[in-house]
């Protein structure tokens, strides 16, 4: 297997968990890899970032203090336009999900190994952590009320439990379509930036200089998947938070 990943592509051996600091815990791997790294850098930086951006307040904000405001103003106003005001208590905890996924897949298109946001893994506990958010949420609000909305009113008895079902298994999904649309995003578009970086670097070592002139084309359409990528992944951020946010106003208002 170590020989075989030897000759893959970068665009696919980037995927692979390399580990930092093996630890086993009761027969379970558990070790710190780059991709835990990453993580901890993510939210090291931006919590560094909000803290140098407000520390100091002021009526007349500085280039960073507008900056972090206005990250902030995107998601609180995505809230309140779909949740309504009663969605405001939600807001930190969508703002966290916004920028934990949308920094560290970022920090994903430097030169560091690892975008975490690239392994199913990952996206689907992010999905799942949004999912039992807001069936708490929902809970509290209207208790076994809340079951109500798998039977809309006016709909006939005999089509009921079909419907319901239907319902049901929708509803039950909504974590793993949120995991996958983030995941399957963001890995085609890092694989498609790394093979063209491998195609360069093949290029250069089967033709020696004349492969770095021949290079130049692959390069290019490199650099302009890395400005597309760039602008997907601030898409996607933004479609994790706005779905994140029309969950939670089903769970606000049981619909």
């Amino acid at each position: 297997m170590a020989a075989l990943e030897k000759h893959l592509p970068y665009a696919l051996s980037q995927f692979e968990a390399d580990v930092i600091i093996p630890i086993q815990f009761l027969g379970t791997d558990i070790s710190f890899t780059y991709g835990s790294l990453a993580k901890v850098a993510t939210v090291a930086i931006f919590a560094t970032y909000l803290i140098v951006a407000m520390r100091k307040r002021a009526v007349v904000p500085g280039r960073l203090q507008v900056s972090a405001e206005w990250i902030y103003s995107i998601v609180a106003e995505t809230v309140e336009r779909f949740a309504g005001p009663e969605g405001r208590p939600a807001i930190p905890f969508i703002f966290s999900m916004f920028v934990f996924v949308l920094f560290g897949t970022l920090l994903g298109l430097t030169p560091i190994k690892e975008t975490f946001t690239s392994h199913l893994v990952v996206t689907l506990a992010l999905a799942l952590t949004v999912f039992v958010y807001v069936n708490t949420i929902a809970f509290r609000k209207h208790g076994l009320g809340f079951f109500r909305m798998f039977l809309p009113p006016g709909v006939p008895l005999f089509i009921a439990p079909v419907l319901i079902l239907v319902e049901v298994i929708s509803y039950l999904f909504r974590p793993v379509t949120l995991g996958f649309r983030l995941f399957a995003n963001i890995f085609a578009g890092h694989v498609m930036v790394k093979l063209f970086a491998d195609f360069c670097a093949m290029l250069v070592e089967a033709m020696g200089a004349a492969g770095v002139a021949a290079s130049l084309l692959p390069l290019t359409v490199m650099v302009v998947l890395y400005g597309f990528e760039i602008v997907i992944v601030c898409i996607q951020a933004y479609i994790f938070m706005l779905i994140t946010t029309m969950y939670l106003r089903d769970a606000i208002h049981a619909h």
